[in-house]
C-alpha cells in the first residue's frame, strides 16, 4: 500500500516531519518498507513543443529536431519515433538531473554534447526516464492543453512536494488497504478529528456521520437487508439481480448520465501517479482514486452495453459461471471459468470477473456517455481462490480476498459518482440500487477494565481505556450499571465494533488496541513472576548455536534456504518430498526432503556473481512422507568448492583446488568440537543421491549421515565451473550422541618422544582402519598420532601404498626412558604386522 504524505493531511491535521510518520506509523504496526521524498525529481525539466522533427545526417535510427523550450528554441538529437512535429512533450534541460530511481546511487545529468557529430542541447524524456508508470514506447506525448515552458513538476500536479511512503500491510488489517484507514489510525493518535467529505447527490445525502464505516453506525435503509426502498430515477433505468448471496452478501450500483471521457485534471492524475497507479481517463482514475481513498474496489461499466432484461431495463445479474464458460478480461485474455467462480453478467453474457477484473465487453470508452458504477462486498475466500487458479491478481483481487468492508459500499458509490460528475461532467441519477442479504449489523464484544491492566500491566482508569477504543471509532453499546454502594471492579461495557475491523472478533483483541494508542514503548518491562523453569528445547537451542559457532569457527558461511522448493530440484529424493495441495507456484511446490538443493542454489548464486571459493553450512528442518504422514528431521549440510585458500602472492598451494580430503577435514574438526566420539567414516561401494563417489558417517552404532562429491552433470547444470563437495548429517542423531562435557588437563611439563613408522599395506586399508587398531593396542604414553605422508609408486607394490605416520609419546608427571617408549612402539608395530599385513619399512 503507497500512500503519500499531502493526501494523509487532507484528512487528519497533525505537523509531524515526514521521518516522525514513519515511526509513528511504525509503532502503531504498520511497517514503513520505503520513503521516497520527490519534492524537487523534476527540476529543470519543462513541457516543450516540437516544431520540427527531420532525419539526423549521420545516423539512420536518430531524429534532429527544433523543439521550443518556452524561452526560445533548441536544437535536440532524438532516438524514440512515437512523435511528431507539433507534439509536446517533457524536455530536461542541459545542467539537471534526471530523477534517481531503485538501484541508482548518482543521478544521471545532462550536458551539451555532440551525437554522431551534431550537437544536442538536452534530452526529450520517455516515462521510464522520469520514473513514471506508464509503459509507452519512445517519448512521454503531453496533453494539447499543456502550456509550453511549464514546469514539468507543476503540469504534474507535484509542485508543492510530497513524500511518499510504501507501506506493508498485514492480511489481518483490511482497513489499513486506504488513505483513510491509515488517517483513522493518526487522528486516533493525535486526538484530531478525522475529516470525511460530505457528500450531496441528487437530493440524498450521506454525510460522514451517518456511516458506521466513517465511522458511525449505518442508516437503517442500508443496514445489509434487501430493502424495498420506494422507487426512485435509478429504479427504472437499471436492476440488479444477485443469485449467490452466499459469495455476494452485498451489491449497490449507481448510475451517472451525460459523461465525456477525457484526460483527468492534474491533481487526480498526480494523486494516483505518486502513488504507482497509471492515468487512464478520467472515469477509471475516479475508480482508482476512490479505491485508494477507501479501500473499497469499484467497477465503472459502460450503461448502454449492458443488455436489458425481460423488463427492458439494463439489468446486472450476480451469479456462479457456468463451467467452462469463456470470459475476456481487460487484459484481452480469454479465460476459461469454473462454476466454482463468482461472475457479474447481464441477460447475455459475462461482463465483471467479480471482485478481479473487468470485461473487454463493457469497458469504459471514448465513446461512452452512461456510466453504471458497482460497489460490492464478494466472499474474500472466493475471490482468493479464483485469483490463484486464474493467475490473474489486480489492485480490487488483493483488496477483496482480504476482506473488504460491507458497510462502506454506499458510501464509496456516491462519492465516486460525485467525483465522475466534477471531472467528467453529467448528472448523478437520483438513488441507489442495493441488493443486500446478508446481515450486516455491526457485531457487538465485552471488555472488562481490570483485565486490560492484567494483561498490560499497566494501572489505566476505565474512562482512559474508554477513551483509546473511542478514538478508533469504536462506539459504547451499553455499560452494566453497578448497584449503589457494590464494592470492586468497574463492570464490563461493551462495544460496537464498525464493519471496516474485521480483526476485531474477541475482548483481547480490544486490549491489544488499547495497547496500540496507549504506547507500546510505555509498557514496562518486568521479570516473570516466580523461579525460571528449563525445558529440553533449551539445550537443543544452544547445541545448535554452539555448532553454528564450531562451522564458523572453520571458516565456513551460514546459509538459509527456501523450506518450500521445487520438486524438480529434489532429484533422486523427490519421491518422498511431501507434495503441497495448493503450492504458491511450480518453483514452490514441495517441502525440502533435503538441505543440499538449497546449498547448490546458493552456490549458484554465488558462481553467478564471480564468486566462486565457497564455503557454506546450513542448519535446518527436512521433510518426508511415507504411509501417509509427514515427518521433519533437523540436518546439518556443508558445501565446499573453489580454492582450498584465499589468494597470496607465495605459496605452492596457492591455487589448490578443495577436495574430498578438505570437507572431511572440516567434518573431523567440527564432529570432535561437537563432543561426539567414536566417529568413523566408510566408502560407500554404491553412491545415493546427487553424489558421484560417497562415504557414510557413523558414531558408535548408527550412521548420521554422508558426504562426497557432486556429480559433475549436476554442478554443470547449475553453472558450477569447479568440483563440489557436499555433506548431509542427522542433527538429531547428533545431538543424541553429543557429549557435552568438557576436560581440561595442564599443558605438559616433560619432553615427548617421538618414533616415526612407514609401512606398505594393501590399497584397501584406510586411515580409520590404522586408527581403529592404534585405539585396540593401547600403547602406553601415546599422545597422538598422525599421518604426514601416503605415497605410491616406485619400489611399492601394484594395489598397495606407503603410509607414514609419527607417533608422540609422553608422561604427564616424569620423562620417558627409550626402554619404555621402544616397548610400547614394538607392541604396535607388530600389531600392524598381524593385523594389517603391513611391511613396515625400516
Amino acid at each position: 500500500m503507497k500512500v503519500t504524505l499531502n493526501w494523509l493531511k487532507q484528512y487528519v491535521d497533525f505537523d509531524w516531519s515526514a521521518d516522525e510518520l514513519t515511526e509513528r506509523l511504525t509503532m502503531l504496526g504498520l511497517e514503513v518498507e520505503g520513503v521516497r521524498k520527490i519534492a524537487g525529481e523534476f527540476d529543470g525539466i519543462v513541457v516543450a513543443q516540437v516544431i520540427t522533427r527531420d532525419k539526423h545526417p549521420n545516423a539512420d535510427k536518430l531524429s534532429l529536431c527544433r523543439v521550443n523550450d518556452g524561452r526560445g528554441e533548441r536544437q535536440i538529437v532524438c532516438g524514440a519515433h512515437n512523435f511528431k512535429a507539433g507534439d509536446k512533450v517533457p524536455l530536461i534541460m542541459p545542467g539537471a538531473a534526471l530523477p534517481l530511481k531503485p538501484g541508482d546511487k548518482q543521478p544521471m545529468v545532462i550536458k551539451v554534447g555532440k551525437i554522431r557529430g551534431v550537437e544536442s542541447q538536452g534530452m526529450l524524456c520517455s516515462p521510464q526516464e522520469l520514473g513514471l508508470p506508464d509503459d509507452v514506447d519512445g517519448l512521454l506525448i503531453l496533453r494539447e492543453d499543456a502550456k509550453v515552458g511549464q514546469a514539468f513538476a507543476e503540469y504534474l500536479g507535484r509542485s508543492g512536494g510530497d513524500v511518499v511512503y510504501d507501506l506493508e500491510v498485514t492480511p489481518n488489517r483490511p482497513d489499513w488497504n486506504s488513505v483513510i484507514g491509515i488517517a483513522r489510525e493518526i487522528a486516533a493518535l493525535t486526538g484530531n478529528a478525522l475529516k470525511i467529505p460530505e457528500l450531496k447527490a441528487a437530493g440524498e445525502n450521506i454525510s460522514s456521520a451517518a456511516q458506521d464505516s466513517i465511522p458511525s453506525p449505518l442508516p437503517s435503509d442500508v443496514r445489509g437487508e434487501v430493502r424495498a426502498s420506494p422507487a426512485s430515477a435509478i429504479d427504472k433505468l437499471a436492476a440488479v439481480c444477485v443469485l449467490d448471496a452466499d459469495l455476494c452478501p452485498r451489491y449497490t450500483a449507481r448510475l451517472v448520465r451525460g459523461v465525456k471521457i477525457g484526460p483527468s485534471p492534474d491533481w487526480l492524475r498526480a494523486a494516483l501517479e505518486k502513488v504507482g497507479i497509471r492515468s487512464i481517463s478520467n472515469v477509471v482514475d475516479v475508480t482508482n482514486y476512490v479505491m485508494m481513498e477507501t479501500g473499497q474496489p469499484l467497477h465503472a461499466f459502460d450503461y448502454r452495453l449492458i443488455a436489458p432484461g425481460a423488463d427492458g431495463r439494463p439489468t446486472i445479474v450476480v451469479r456462479r459461471a457456468a463451467e467452462g464458460e469463456k470470459f475476456t478480461a481487460l487484459d484481452g485474455q480469454a479465460r476459461s471459468l469454473t462454476s466454482e467462480m463468482l461472475l457479474i453478467a447481464d441477460e447475455q453474457k459475462g461482463i465483471a470477473l467479480a471482485g478481479i477484473m473487468g470485461g473487454q465487453n463493457t469497458e469504459i470508452n471514448d465513446s461512452t456517455t452512461d456510466v453504471l458504477i458497482e460497489t460490492a462486498y464478494f466472499k474474500p475466500s472466493n475471490i482468493r481462490r479464483t485469483s490463484k487458479t486464474l493467475g490473474l491478481r489486480s489492485e480490487s483481487s488483493y483488496r477483496f480476498e482480504r476482506g473488504a468492508d460491507p458497510g462502506i459500499c454506499a458510501w464509496a458509490g456516491l462519492r465516486c459518482a460525485q467525483l465522475i460528475a466534477e471531472t467528467a461532467g453529467g448528472g448523478i441519477v437520483e438513488g441507489l440500487i442495493d441488493a443486500s442479504a446478508a446481515n450486516l449489523d455491526p457485531r457487538e464484544i465485552t471488555l472488562r477494565h481490570h483485565k486490560v491492566n492484567e494483561l498490560l500491566g499497566v494501572n489505566l482508569r476505565p474512562e482512559e481505556i474508554e477513551y483509546f477504543l473511542g478514538q478508533l471509532g469504536l462506539k459504547l453499546a451499553h455499560r452494566k450499571v453497578r448497584p449503589v454502594g457494590a464494592e470492586g471492579p468497574p463492570e464490563p461495557v461493551t462495544f460496537r465494533i464498525p464493519t471496516f475491523r474485521a480483526d476485531l472478533k474477541r475482548e483481547a483483541d480490544l486490549i491489544e488496541e488499547v495497547a496500540r494508542l496507549y504506547g507500546v514503548d510505555k509498557i514496562p518491562s518486568t521479570p516473570p513472576r516466580g523461579a525460571l523453569g528449563s525445558n529440553v528445547h533449551d539445550a537443543v537451542h544452544d547445541a545448535i548455536a554452539e555448532a553454528r559457532r564450531i562451522l564458523i569457527g572453520l571458516g565456513l558461511n551460514e546459509a538459509q534456504g527456501q523450506t518450500l522448493v521445487s520438486g524438480a530440484d529434489c532429484g533422486a529424493t523427490a519421491g518422498a518430498a511431501p507434495a503441497l495441495a495448493n503450492p504458491l507456484s511450480s518453483a514452490m511446490d514441495v517441502l525440502r526432503p533435503s538441505l543440499l538443493p538449497g546449498l547448490i542454489h546458493s552456490l549458484r548464486h554465488n558462481a553467478s556473481r564471480k564468486n566462486y571459493d565457497v564455503g557454506l553450512f546450513e542448519i535446518g528442518r527436512v521433510f518426508s512422507s511415507a504411509d501417509g504422514k509427514t515427518r521433519e528431521q533437523r540436518r546439518l549440510a556443508v558445501a565446499l568448492t573453489g580454492q582450498r585458500d584465499p589468494l597470496f602472492w607465495t605459496g605452492a598451494d596457492r591455487d589448490a583446488k578443495c577436495d574430498i580430503y578438505d570437507l572431511k577435514g572440516v567434518l573431523d574438526e567440527f564432529l570432535e568440537h561437537f563432543g561426539l566420539r567414536g566417529v568413523a567414516f566408510a566408502r560407500r561401494a554404491e553412491s545415493t543421491g546427487p553424489f558421484l563417489e560417497s562415504a557414510a558417517v557413523r558414531v558408535v552404532k548408527d550412521e548420521v549421515g554422508e558426504f562426497g562429491q557432486l556429480l559433475p552433470a549436476v554442478a554443470k547444470k547449475n553453472d558450477l565451473r569447479d568440483a563440489v563437495f557436499l555433506a548431509e548429517l542427522n542433527l538429531d542423531l547428533l545431538l543424541r550422541w553429543r557429549t557435552s562435557a568438557k576436560s581440561f588437563k595442564p599443558l605438559p611439563a616433560f619432553p615427548s618422544v617421538r618414533r616415526d613408522v612407514a609401512m606398505i599395506v594393501s590399497e584397501a586399508v584406510t586411515h580409520d582402519a590404522v586408527m581403529r587398531l592404534v585405539k585396540q593396542t593401547k600403547p602406553a604414553n601415546l599422545e597422538s598420532v598422525d599421518l604426514f605422508d601416503v605415497f605410491r609408486g616406485q619400489n611399492v607394490p601394484a594395489d598397495h601404498k606407503s603410509m607414514a605416520y609419527a607417533f608422540t609419546y609422553r608422561h604427564a608427571e616424569r620423562t620417558l626412558t627409550d626402554a619404555e617408549v621402544n616397548s610400547a612402539h614394538e607392541r604396535l608395530i607388530a600389531a600392524f604386522k598381524q593385523e594389517l599385513k603391513a611391511a613396515v619399512r625400516e
